[in-house]
């Protein structure tokens, strides 16, 4: 009797226990539908719509024009007979080189030197990170005005020391020099965040016996503080470079990617082919050989990564 009547509760049970399990997990699912599709939507489709532009031909500036399917006619002119391909592609790497190399640098620095405790640590620190605050366009416009040859800020500091002015932007050996400093100035605060929540995080004991064997600064940074930080370190690379690759807004304010093609990044000479010419099957191959760059020197950042850590 008592074994019927535990087999009959457990059998009223189960619709119970289907109704949880589908409250628990099935009815959060279907909430986020709507949600996922909306972002999926959003992502997947311009991705595979530029794709397949890309082996087609379109003159967005012509009213009539359809699409034309070419296959990997786009890409074989970008590597075969396109002029300014490969000048891109050497500006974009000098540009992403060289404001990585010095925003890593500047920002170690900048990181070690907060870590230590000191009066006013907590007011420069904020200070530091207001660059990050600021829009790249407005950036951009804030070092156009300072890079002003007759009314900038850096022509008179040189006046002032007894130089003459330069023109910045307007010099093809000094044009690309002052965009990275400009670039400089508002990421390096970026990699000091980074690596200063690595030293914060960074325990105590290491380094007091470190402390206790007679092992200097110099030491203790070498083989203590920069192998512990190092994932961190390699997270900011990554980031940077990524982003320091695909650089548009700030070149574009500053310099349309003149003089001549001094300063013109491969992200701004697919703009110029897409909005400026209008062919956005080529725009759209050149944007895909920019990802796929990216992509190349994400991966070989990361193997580095992987092996320095292993």
């Amino acid at each position: 009797m008592t074994s019927t009547t535990t087999v009959t509760a457990q059998r009223q049970q189960r619709p119970l226990l289907r109704t949880r399990f589908w409250m628990h997990w099935s009815a959060p699912a279907i909430m986020l539908i709507p949600t996922v599709a909306v972002l999926v939507s959003l992502s997947l489709f311009p991705m595979f719509y530029s794709l397949w532009l890309s082996f087609n031909e379109w003159n967005l500036g012509d009213r009539t024009a359809t699409w034309r399917f070419v296959g990997l006619k786009n890409f074989i002119t970008i590597f075969t007979t396109d002029p300014f391909f490969w000048p891109s592609v050497r500006v974009s790497v000098t540009f992403t080189g060289v404001t990585v190399a010095v925003q890593v640098l500047l920002g170690l620095g900048i990181a070690l030197l907060f870590s230590e405790e000191f009066r006013g640590r907590g007011l420069l620190r904020t200070l530091i990170v207001l660059p990050l605050m600021i829009s790249p366009v407005v950036a951009g416009l804030i070092w156009r005005f300072m890079y002003n040859t007759d009314l900038g800020m850096v022509n008179y500091l040189l006046y002032l020391m007894g130089f003459d002015k330069v023109d910045w932007l307007g010099r093809q050996i000094s044009a690309m020099p002052a965009v990275m400093l400009a670039d400089i100035w508002q990421w390096t605060p970026f990699v000091a965040l980074i690596l200063m929540a690595a030293i914060q995080a960074l325990p105590d004991e290491p380094f007091e016996a470190a402390l206790i064997d007679g092992a200097n600064r110099w030491q203790m940074f070498r083989y203590l503080t920069l192998p512990m930080i190092r994932p961190a370190l390699m997270v900011a690379i990554l980031i940077r470079t990524m982003d320091s690759f695909k650089i548009f807004d700030l070149i574009y304010v500053l310099t349309l990617g003149g003089p001549g093609v001094s300063t013109q990044v491969l992200g701004l000479y697919t703009y110029k082919w897409g909005f400026k010419f209008f062919q956005m099957g080529y725009a759209s191959a050149l944007s895909y050989l920019m990802i796929f760059m990216m992509v190349v020197f994400a991966n070989i950042i990361v193997f580095f990564m992987r092996r320095r850590v292993d």
